[in-house]
């Protein structure tokens, strides 16, 4: 390990939406700015795994329907199940590509610099990155922004195998159309994912502890959405709780659930939740600590207990849209450098 530290104004933990919007605040305001990222390219879970993925996968499967009456010549394939999903991801991956150079590129051609690795704070103004061949670097900055993002949750009593039993990451990755699916879960991320297969043939059946799905909304919207669901051959089973989940070890996940009801699918979707990104980040060595719901907490101007580190993102919230949370990129550089906050 190098013993020389390389010193910046700012430095943001994190190149997704948030992270990168800090970034470009700070170098527009005259600030030596770097970016640590996981992985090669900017975009963080939103571009490669949340976000952009999930609505281009919703797009296309609402373009077959409302061209269900022409799928034949359209896409030389019937509807529903014959829908080869190869196909679509490969369009989703093509457009997660397109979000990633751009954003890359739009960190470098402001002169934002982007090191690849993991970050570690070893004081509240330094930070060792170990890049992936274990090779690590040491930074100083003034400001430090923690934009790590979130990861799904993995609950402790069911086994998320990533083949049968599915998370939000995960089910991407699927090379073909399940002929059945359960959901468990009924926010946002659940609700997206059972409308987007239902829609594409899949016999989707959502399952939750709340009466309806996407509890923060109005009622008269969970109904449309449910009705909505309900067209496409899908289901809510509300006001049920899991008891447990397995594999058959053949074809079937069995789902069973506290009123009796068994449920048997080919793929499982578990979809309760994200959680922060903060264990690897060596917080204490920064005088931070999570709170009690496992996020940094900040003031009015994202400044956590200690005043040159500021958090924005899903560190701060869980599931706070990109759109939120690029917002508070360029908030939280403001507020560390004294400028007005400016609203467009």
């Amino acid at each position: 390990m190098t013993s020389s530290v390389e010193d910046f104004d700012i430095c943001v933990i994190g190149g997704g939406p948030a992270g990168q919007k800090a970034a470009i605040q700070g170098v527009k305001s005259g600030q030596r700015v770097v970016v640590i990222e996981r992985e090669p390219k900017a975009g963080g879970a939103c571009v490669r795994r949340g976000t952009i993925p999930s609505k281009t996968l919703h797009e296309t499967a609402s373009l077959i329907q409302r061209l269900s009456g022409r799928s034949q010549e359209l896409f030389s394939v019937g509807s529903g199940t014959g829908v080869p999903l190869p196909s679509l991801m490969m369009r989703v991956e093509e457009v997660v590509e397109a979000h990633e150079s751009y954003m890359t590129d739009q960190l470098l051609r402001n002169g934002v610099t982007l090191i690849h690795g993991s970050a570690r704070f070893r004081s509240t103004r330094e930070i060792e990155v170990t890049s992936p061949g274990q090779s690590k670097r040491r930074l100083r900055a003034e400001i430090i922004v923690i934009a790590s993002g979130s990861s799904p949750r993995q609950p402790t009593d069911v086994h998320v195998d990533h083949e049968n039993v599915l998370d939000s990451d995960s089910i991407l990755a699927l090379g073909y159309l399940p002929s059945s699916l359960v959901v468990i879960g009924s926010g946002v991320i659940a609700s997206e994912y059972a409308s987007i297969f239902a829609v594409l043939g899949v016999d989707v059946t959502m399952v939750d502890r709340f009466p309806m799905p996407l509890g923060f909304l109005d009622p008269e919207l969970t109904s449309v959405f449910v009705e909505g669901l309900e067209a496409n051959g899908g289901r809510f089973l509300g006001n049920r709780r899991l008891e447990s989940i397995t594999w058959d070890g053949l074809s079937q996940v069995i789902t069973r659930l506290d009123d009796g009801t068994e449920l048997r699918s080919e793929k499982l979707l578990y979809a309760l939740g994200r959680v922060a990104n903060l264990s690897g980040l060596g917080l204490a060595g920064a005088g931070l600590q999570a709170n009690e719901r496992g996020l940094l907490s900040v003031d009015a101007d994202f400044r956590t207990e200690v005043p040159n580190i500021f958090a924005i993102g899903d560190v701060i919230c869980p599931l706070v849209l990109a759109a939120t949370a690029m917002e508070q990129g360029r908030f939280a550089v403001c507020a560390a450098l004294g400028l007005q906050r400016v609203f467009f």
